[in-house]
């Protein structure tokens, strides 16, 4: 272990650069400007693994320039300064953001501009969605700018260190942070750890990608060495080969949405594919993109609004009653587009009738059973699987996936899957040739986490809540006194009265990095 000399001492550090840090910072630094101090200066370390700081993954290079929100820019944003804000800089800086959409993307983004062209001509901008890197973009300049201001008027010091923390010790008054290379540790009064994610479920390794090289791409994460240098490993693959190539995904979240529609944006991947089988627990894809059908239906989430009448609920109440409203929705074949709205407006009024173990309850557990069946998905995405199911290219599986082995062809591979009670193994027919995991994140009990994560728990600093997706906080934020959680390992709380099943939603992001920004800026004011 490499000791902590004095240069070292933090007052706050972020572990982790994405956009729950970026509006923290924010909130903290806008509160600092205008307030005189005579204390030395405010040090501010941001750790980050990835080159670029401020955008995280989803905003950040590794998701490419083309990949697009799954909700209108409407859905994404809440109304407000952000929103007024972030519309402004688009129609400013439009032409540079096209341009490097025409250069990352292919055919499919090239519709996207062409089916656009006259909204975003006129800066309107709401009904679109949008290339996720656009608003990676703006919040790595809207940080930067603010970070400029308050450098004017407070003093303050910003370290940026690229490296990945393993360790957080309690040690006097703070904490000490070792990291994965030989750096020197650092001593932080305060840590916000804001790692996103746990990390996502692998079904195989290096050995097998290795093994199976002559007969399959195996894809295990799209996102880990960045959606474009994936992209380019299946195009090199496929180049290789002279028949259709069928391809297997596992999962049928956003992201096996968003990779259906990567594979056919480029002309090199999606004149050599086959067919496509997804294994998923659902047995189906995302249907929810809005258009101006979606837009004119009504939809009453009748059993949820009954409940009005009710003094008291529980959490179970709204679960089966947004049940009830769901399958009503689907019996009429009205999809997420038409139903989500309605039914998420729903919940506030109700969630007021719980008492404090019941909104732990529905943020732990019944939230995300609710959220199962509310999955999203872009219009752009839904139209090309919908262009897919018309040619009888997709398979939707309904089970698990079990493995892969070699079978009796030396071209692709054979894949196995439980069924949907996980009892019974089938093996597919077909040999597939391109297989990408699109798994979702790990729960807090299924292991191997980061090194981090594990640690943190393992020392008691964080204890994971029932949802086993998140860590215990106050209100506070604070896993331990000093010690902060932002963005997705939030979820499983109720904090001041607001249960918070999932942190995927931009709006619920600023809100309470808002709200964590302005717990620090008190930290500063007792410090001075």
């Amino acid at each position: 272990m490499n000791n902590t000399s004095n240069k070292n001492i933090i007052d706050i550090t972020f572990i982790g650069s994405g956009i729950s840090t970026s509006f923290t910072l924010i909130a903290l630094l806008e509160s600092l400007q205008g307030h005189s101090s005579s204390a030395k200066p405010l040090k501010i370390a941001l750790i980050e693994r990835d080159p670029e700081f401020f955008t995280g993954l989803a905003y950040g290079p590794r998701s490419g320039s083309s990949a697009l929100l799954i909700t209108s820019l409407a859905d994404f944003l809440p109304e407000g300064p952000v929103r007024d804000e972030f519309i402004s800089w688009l129609n400013l800086n439009k032409k540079e953001l096209l341009d490097e959409l025409k250069h990352d993307g292919g055919d499919l983004s090239l519709n996207w501009i062409r089916t656009h062209r006259d909204e975003i001509e006129a800066g309107d901008w709401l009904d679109i969605y949008i290339p996720r890197r656009f608003f990676g973009k703006y919040i790595r300049e809207k940080v930067e700018k603010v970070i400029r201001e308050t450098e004017k008027q407070f003093p303050v010091e910003l370290i940026y260190i690229q490296e990945e923390v393993i360790r957080v010790h309690e040690k006097g008054t703070g904490f000490e942070l070792e990291f994965l290379s030989d750096s020197e540790n650092l001593f932080s009064e305060k840590v916000v750890v804001s790692v996103g994610i746990p990390p996502v479920n692998t079904y195989w390794d290096p050995e097998d990608e290795a093994r199976y090289a002559e007969q399959a791409c195996l894809i295990r994460n799209p996102y880990s060495t960045g959606l474009s240098n994936n992209l380019d490993k299946i195009e090199s693959y496929l180049a290789k080969r002279n028949d259709p190539s069928n391809v297997l995904i596992i999962g049928a979240n956003a992201s096996a949405m968003e990779m259906i529609y990567k594979l056919n944006d480029r002309p090199g991947i999606r004149y050599r594919l086959g067919k496509f089988k997804i294994v998923s627990p659902q047995g189906e894809l995302p249907n929810s993109a809005q258009d101006d059908f979606t837009r004119m239906v009504k939809f009453i989430p009748e059993n949820l609004l009954a409940l009005r009448n009710n003094e008291k609920l529980t959490a179970w109440d709204i679960y089966k009653a947004a049940n009830l409203d769901l399958d009503a929705a689907e019996h009429r074949d009205f999809g997420t587009a038409i139903s989500e709205t309605p039914i998420s407006t729903a919940f506030p009024s109700l969630l007021g009738k719980l008492d404090d173990q019941e909104l732990k309850s529905f943020a732990c557990h019944y939230g995300n059973e609710i959220g199962k069946r509310q999955r999203r998905a872009g219009k752009h995405y839904t139209d090309i699987v919908d262009h897919l199911m018309a040619q009888n290219r997709i398979n939707n599986i309904k089970g698990y996936f079990n493995g892969i082995s070699p079978g009796d062809h030396h071209d692709g591979v054979i894949f196995e899957y439980r069924n949907d009670n996980g009892k019974l193994t089938k093996t597919h027919p077909e040999p597939v040739h391109l297989l990408i995991s699109c798994a979702g994140a790990k729960t807090l009990e299924n292991k191997p986490l980061t090194s981090l994560l594990e640690q943190l728990m393992a020392d008691g600093l964080c204890k994971p809540n029932p949802s086993k997706r998140g860590f215990i906080v106050d209100n506070k934020m604070q896993a331990v006194p000093g010690l902060f959680i932002s963005g997705p390992l939030l979820a499983g709380n109720v904090i001041n009265g607001v249960p918070y099943w999932h942190l995927e939603h931009c709006g619920r992001i600023i809100a309470l990095s808002k709200a964590l920004g302005n717990e620090l800026f008190e930290v500063i004011r007792v410090r001075k």
